[in-house]
C-alpha cells in the first residue's frame, strides 16, 4: 500500500521541480535579455562610445555614473553570471578612468570589460 501512495507523489514532485525550473530559466532568460540588451540607436550615434564594468551592485554603479558629464546612458545586466554596467558615453567629455574611479568611490567597481 505504501508503495501505490508514495510512488505517484514523488513523480508529482518531480513533475514540479521540472517545471519550475523550464518557467524560470524562461522568464530569466527574457529578463537578462532585456537587461543587458543595448538600444541600437544609441550604440551607433556619432560621438558615442561603449563601456561595460563588472561591479558589485548595478544599482549603486548606474547611481554613480548616471549623473556624469558625457554620460548619456547606463543600462544594468549581468554577463557570465556578475553584475555590469554598460555605459554609453562621449569619449570627448570623459574617459574610462574617470568611470573607474566614480565607481571605485561607491564602492562597487570590480572591472572593466575589454571587448
Amino acid at each position: 500500500m505504501r508503495k501505490i501512495v508514495i510512488i505517484p507523489f514523488a513523480m508529482m514532485i518531480v513533475l514540479a521541480l521540472f517545471t519550475i525550473v523550464v518557467s524560470g530559466s524562461r522568464i530569466a532568460g527574457r529578463a537578462l535579455m532585456s537587461l543587458a540588451t543595448p538600444a541600437p540607436a544609441l550604440a551607433q550615434d556619432a560621438g558615442t562610445a561603449k563601456a561595460v564594468f563588472v561591479v558589485h551592485c548595478y544599482d549603486e554603479g548606474k547611481t554613480a555614473l548616471e549623473t556624469m558629464p558625457g554620460v548619456k546612458r547606463v543600462d544594468r545586466g549581468f554577463r557570465h553570471f556578475r553584475e555590469i554596467n554598460t555605459v554609453y558615453y562621449d569619449p570627448a567629455v570623459i574617459t574610462i578612468p574617470d568611470m573607474e574611479k566614480a565607481l571605485k568611490k561607491a564602492g562597487t567597481y570590480t572591472e572593466t570589460v575589454r571587448e
